[in-house]
């Protein structure tokens, strides 16, 4: 506190405050023994009441930094006044938090309850953050000493959130908020919630000011105390303390008499509660002079309330009767039925204003809208008149151009259709010139060579074996020769091929096929739905010279008895197997010849995928997959 009113001292004197009260209050508020002589010379040299306000809030602090909690409450009492009308909210605001402190040292839960929720709507107007954070702690601690645990809860969860959401996250305004929430599951009797929240502190702090865990500390040994686990709570509870102590050696102001209170008071339970009533009697004595020192309501209350249930462990029947009523006594003090009373009337008061803030901004928004919509509909008018005006004259452009366009694209689409039919008549004219050449002339050479051979083995009475099958291997070769020619010629005079088409001229090569290898059975079937489909007639060669080229293999080096071609759809897809019973092979150890390279090769021009499937002794799988893109008849 002490830093933070330094900070608003040197911010606000920095800008629009007598320079001369500016120095002498920083000496009062930070000297240890001259405080009040440089008050005295302070208020001499006060010229406006902007000087006066700031010289009442630095007394305000200056007292209860030093627990002068009468003198606190005049002087902060003065000091809110006038910073409401010279609207100094900053300082206001540190005001509120000191008074807030004050009423809750002397148990007037309900007085600091009220300051806090003043100082909650304000920060909440002005968007606060740091008071936002504050005042939901306070709000949080005040439930918890009055013993209303949820609704401590609820403050100090709204109180984290905050501290969360802040741009620069402050690791003291989350602690605080962690530690509140900690406390009051500790006291609604929910450890693990409590020890959750404890132990969130030590994650946020570790790396860090170790020496700020001391309230930490002493809560989570607080809670192992009520669970019984006495040893391991006085671990906690001593190290807190040695904490509290070196904050006392450290900092300039007073010694923490709160923290030392709660420490030995806990310290003072442990020890009865281990039957060490010597100890315990020591401790106590210790707690008590701290609990009076701190002027904290609370820890007098805690402190009662510890020492009554030692008397009478210990029998002591009238001690334990006077701790129990000056327990009494100060708990009903505090904790009056009209106090609790006033509690739920600031809360519904706080929330009843909120509600009605809300409510008027929300009239003020629809007002602003209807305002706002209203003129951007004027605005929309003139530009939808505007715009509607630029899309007709837009359109009557477009269409124009559209009608240009369309006409320029029908001009050229008909000179492509004729250059199209132009080019196909002379492809065509081409292709039948081709197949005339080559039937005219290769075919009647091919056919005279066969003529000449046979002419010459008729004609001599041939005994050389040799020479006579050489003989019969030409005219072979020519008939086959021929035979492929004629296919070509077959394929070159049709723009197109359908699948019946090349149905009939699979069968043929079968049929012919049968008579080369009498000892071979053949099995060819097509879907019927295939034949309404047709490819072009490069397409449909390559199809065929590949199934054409799938049997010679399976006729020549397989040995197979039984040879299957099945063509189907399969999707959008037709597939072609080809597969016989033969010898089979391994195709890792077998080096793929020509036949199949060219298969695969004519697979892949029209597109389709090309497997071969083989093993010894299991025949051979040939499996073709194209594209279905043919066309209805």
């Amino acid at each position: 506190m002490k830093k933070l009113c330094v900070f608003i001292l040197f911010v606000v004197f920095g800008s629009c405050y007598s320079q001369d009260i500016q120095k002498h209050l920083m000496k009062a508020f930070t000297s240890q023994d001259s405080s009040d002589y440089y008050f005295k010379i302070a208020k001499r040299n006060i010229k406006s009441k902007a000087d006066e306000s700031q010289y009442y809030f630095c007394k305000n602090a200056r007292c209860t930094d030093y627990s002068e909690t009468d003198s606190a409450i005049i002087y902060g009492k003065k000091a809110i006044k006038m910073l409401k009308e010279l609207k100094d909210y900053q300082t206001l605001c540190s005001v509120y938090s000191n008074i807030i402190k004050v009423y809750r040292k002397q148990g007037e839960y309900d007085t600091a309850t009220s300051y806090a929720l003043e100082g909650l709507t304000l920060a909440e107007k002005l968007k606060y953050g740091y008071w936002l954070v504050h005042y939901n702690s306070y709000l949080s601690l005040n439930y918890h000493d009055f013993e209303s645990y949820e609704k401590g809860i609820y403050y100090g969860k709204k109180s984290l959130d905050y501290a969360l959401k802040s741009k620069k996250k402050s690791t003291s305004e989350i602690v605080t908020a962690l530690n509140v929430i900690a406390i009051n599951y500790d006291d609604w009797n929910k450890p693990d919630s409590a020890l959750y929240y404890h132990k969130k502190v030590i994650d946020y702090v570790k790396g860090k000011d170790t020496l700020t865990l001391s309230s930490t500390y002493n809560n989570i040994g607080n809670t192992l105390l009520k669970q019984k686990k006495y040893k391991e709570a006085e671990k906690w509870i001593l190290r807190a303390l040695k904490l509290t102590n070196l904050e006392a050696i450290n900092e300039t102001s007073s010694v923490n008499y709160y923290q030392l209170a709660t420490n030995y008071t806990n310290l003072a339970t442990i020890a009865f509660e281990l039957n060490d009533y010597s100890k315990a009697e020591k401790l106590f004595e210790k707690a008590f002079l701290y609990s009076k020192e701190s002027k904290n309501a609370e820890k007098l209350r805690d402190y009662y309330y510890q020492k009554s249930k030692f008397e009478k462990k210990r029998n002591n029947l009238q001690k334990t009767v006077e701790e129990q009523e000056n327990y009494i006594k100060l708990r009903d003090s505090v904790f009056a039925i009209e106090r609790e009373k006033t509690f739920s009337e600031l809360e519904a008061k706080y929330q009843n204003e909120k509600k009605e803030k809300e409510l008027l901004r929300s009239k003020n928004e629809i007002i602003q809208n209807e305002n706002e919509i209203k003129r951007k509909n004027t605005q929309f008018l003139i530009l939808s008149l505007i715009v509607v005006g630029l899309l007709i004259i837009s359109y009557l452009i477009y269409r124009q151009q559209k009608l240009k366009n369309k006409q320029q694209e029908q001009e050229f689409e008909l000179k492509s259709a004729i250059s199209r039919i132009e080019t196909q008549n002379e492809l065509q004219e081409q292709r039948l010139q081709i197949s005339r050449d080559l039937h005219d002339n290769i075919g009647s050479q091919l056919t005279f060579i066969i003529s000449s051979v046979d002419n010459i083995k008729y004609a001599f009475d041939i005994t050389n074996e040799k020479l006579d099958n050489k003989l019969s291997g030409i005219s072979d070769f020519a008939k086959s020769t021929i035979i492929e020619l004629r296919d070509t010629i077959w394929a070159m005079n049709k723009s197109e091929i359908t699948f019946e088409d090349l149905q009939i001229r699979i069968h043929n090569f079968i049929e012919k096929a049968k008579i080369a290898k009498t000892d071979v059975n053949f099995n060819f079937t097509v879907d019927n739905q295939l034949k309404e489909c047709k490819f072009s007639s490069v397409e449909g060669m390559n199809i065929y010279r590949t199934i054409q080229e799938a049997i010679n293999n399976s006729m020549k080096y397989a040995n197979s008895k039984s040879i299957s071609i099945a063509i189907q759809p399969n999707n959008d897809a037709i597939e072609i197997l080809i597969s016989d019973d033969g010898k089979g092979f391994k195709i890792d150890e077998v080096s793929l010849g020509n036949g199949i390279v060219n298969m695969k090769k004519r697979i892949s021009d029209v597109n389709g995928i090309f497997e071969l499937q083989s093993n010894e002794n299991e025949g051979t799988k040939i499996k073709i997959t194209i594209p279905k893109k043919c066309k209805k008849v």
